[in-house]
């Protein structure tokens, strides 16, 4: 038994290294690229919204997930249709070649959404017939 033991801990220790180990290299720079590209992002989306004229835009906040998506920048917007949340996601970590594309969520899915701006959030998507489930892009490869 002691020897099953060793040997699957040395499997996991082998997994863990090969399996983490890309995620390790590459979130730093995953990290960095979202940070740079964070406070564009309402200006992307201001440009391409489908919703109307952008009134107001705050910065809800940003994820970089342990997959290979470069990561995600969350925004509320006040438009002419009414609020909504949007998640632009961000894909390639070069400056000049990224590609980012914007959708609709729900108010869970999103960073320090109070249950008030939720429940106007609510009013404005059932006002628009519904969440835009329909990625746009807002900034091209």
């Amino acid at each position: 038994m002691n020897r099953l033991g060793v040997r699957l801990g040395t499997a996991a220790a082998v997994l863990l290294v090969c399996g983490g180990g890309p995620f390790a290299l590459t979130f730093p720079q995953r990290s960095a690229f979202l940070a740079r590209q964070e406070p564009r992002a309402c200006g992307l989306v201001a440009r391409s919204s489908p919703f109307g004229e952008v009134t107001s835009c705050i910065d809800l906040g940003r994820r970089t997930p342990p997959l290979p998506a470069a990561g995600h920048v969350f925004l509320l917007l006040e438009t002419s249709s009414g609020p909504a949340v949007v998640r632009v996601d961000y894909s390639g970590t070069d400056d000049a070649t990224f590609r980012a594309t914007a959708v609709e969520v729900p108010t869970w899915e999103s960073p320090g959404i109070s249950h008030e701006t939720g429940e106007r959030l609510k009013t404005g998507t059932e006002g628009r017939g519904g969440l835009k489930t329909q990625p746009w892009t807002v900034h091209p490869a």
